[in-house]
């Protein structure tokens, strides 16, 4: 007698199905603001791309634009100038707007990003859930996926740096030492050789490796596997780019990369002239004669810096600004509420949040050191004060949010914590794209011909 087995039907984990509808949810998300104009910095950001577009090296100079190609980071161009160059050749007869090709690169950059943002969150709690809750997070962060959606480096970097922080907590939670040191210092140099911004998270990441390997020396075994040794030769081979870079600029021009002045003339370079009519520089000695007229660091923390940096992250702050002055506030007492059931229930042995913590308030501490003092400089105008210089670090925010509110001992407040935090996230993200679309998002509107 024949036996017909019913075919077992194939079901997926759930936190699997929930991680595949944040991303979808995401790619939506970013691919809407595709279609929006007035990210920072686009006018560069297309200029370099559409150079490195017309040659397989470094392009030459161009003596009377104001952009430096010379001794500046250049990996985000190159990529961006290779895709459109293959895609062209495999589809000749096709008008290819670079533009909407470079915006859509972008989406699938800060897609990544969410993806190990959520692979940070399980790797931290071996909870898949938090790193969904934490993916999400990040999906609905509005000025996030409004640089999503524009030609700009930020999103390139922005995932160098959640991957490398991933490897750097992989590293420390003792899986093998050479794939988790040479994938963290792989994704270090991308990012180092895409914005020079990323030179100081760069530091941050070598030193806590430092402190890992010296710690745990005589436990660390070294296996040289292929897999190994073909990431090791990949992550030597970018070394020499990272140091024929920053090695050289440091000899030629004794700076991590020339100014503009040190490539072009003078009259060339001008840009922002307007600027140095308030322009002191920064001097120790000056500032304390005129201390008691000068804003002390701690008042304009207080009263000006924080609440900048809510707003221009929650908000959109750029060429084209929207603060929705409301979810912004709630979403601050959101964080002050994470951070009190963070520190609440936290002990010594917690090593990797605590790693994750000090990276995150580093990054911090030199992005609100470096406003402070262009701000001393300039006269406290307000200049590049803005909350996108700290999205490189928004994953680990979000990931210890995340990790906090699991943590809250009392059911029923964790339940209406984690459930409140998920409507303020998408009533301050999506929800408000779609509620406000047709007040603001709708003039900002860009069509691509």
């Amino acid at each position: 007698m024949i036996n017909f087995k019913k075919p077992q039907r194939l079901i997926l984990p759930a936190h699997k199905v929930l991680l595949a509808i944040t991303i979808v949810y995401f790619a939506v998300f970013a691919l809407l603001m595709v279609h929006t104009s007035g990210q920072p910095d686009q006018a560069p950001h297309a200029y370099y791309s559409r150079r490195f577009s017309q040659t397989w090296g470094i392009p030459e100079e161009e003596p009377d634009i104001q952009y430096t190609i010379t001794g500046q980071p250049y990996l985000y161009y190159w990529i961006n100038g290779a895709v459109f160059k293959i895609l062209q050749s495999i589809i000749p007869s096709t008008n290819l707007k670079s533009g909407l090709l470079w915006r859509l690169m972008s989406v699938v950059y800060s897609t990544l990003t969410v993806f190990f943002t959520y692979k940070l969150g399980r790797k931290l709690t071996d909870n898949p859930y938090v790193g969904i809750l934490a993916a999400f997070f990040l999906s609905n962060i509005l000025m996030f996926t409004y640089v999503s959606g524009g030609i700009s480096y930020d999103n390139l970097m922005n995932l160098a740096a959640v991957a490398a922080i991933y490897h750097l907590v992989s590293l420390n939670k003792g899986e093998d030492f050479v794939r988790q040191t040479v994938l963290t210092g792989i994704w270090v140099i991308i990012g180092s050789l895409t914005k020079n911004q990323y030179l100081l998270l760069a530091l941050i990441i070598f030193l806590a490796w430092l402190f890992f390997t010296l710690r745990n020396f005589r436990k660390i075994t070294f296996t040289f596997d292929r897999a190994n040794i073909i990431l090791a030769l990949i992550f030597i081979a970018m070394l020499i780019l990272f140091l024929g870079l920053y090695g050289v600029n440091l000899i030629r021009y004794s700076r991590i990369t020339p100014s503009c002045s040190q490539v072009k003339t003078t009259a060339t370079c001008r840009t922002y002239e307007y600027r140095y009519e308030y322009y002191e520089p920064f001097n120790l000695q000056w500032m304390w004669y005129v201390r008691d007229s000068l804003i002390d660091p701690i008042k304009y923390a207080a009263t000006y810096w924080i609440y900048k940096m809510a707003e221009s992250l929650w908000g959109i702050l750029s060429h084209q600004t929207f603060i929705p002055t409301l979810s912004v506030s709630l979403h601050l007492v959101l964080t002050f509420w994470a951070a009190c059931c963070f520190f609440y229930p936290r002990r010594i042995k917690d090593r990797i949040p605590t790693l994750l913590l000090l990276i995150l308030i580093s990054y911090t501490g030199f992005v609100f050191f470096w406003n402070y003092k262009n701000e001393v400089e300039f006269n406290f105008q307000h200049y590049v004060v803005t909350g996108r210089y700290l999205i490189p670090i928004l994953p680990i925010l979000v990931v210890l949010m995340s990790h906090a509110f699991m943590e809250i001992r009392t059911i029923l407040l964790r339940r209406f914590t984690i459930a409140s935090a998920i409507m303020l996230y998408f009533a301050g993200g999506l929800g408000m794209f779609i509620s406000r679309y047709a007040e603001v998002f709708s003039h900002w509107r860009l069509y691509f011909q």
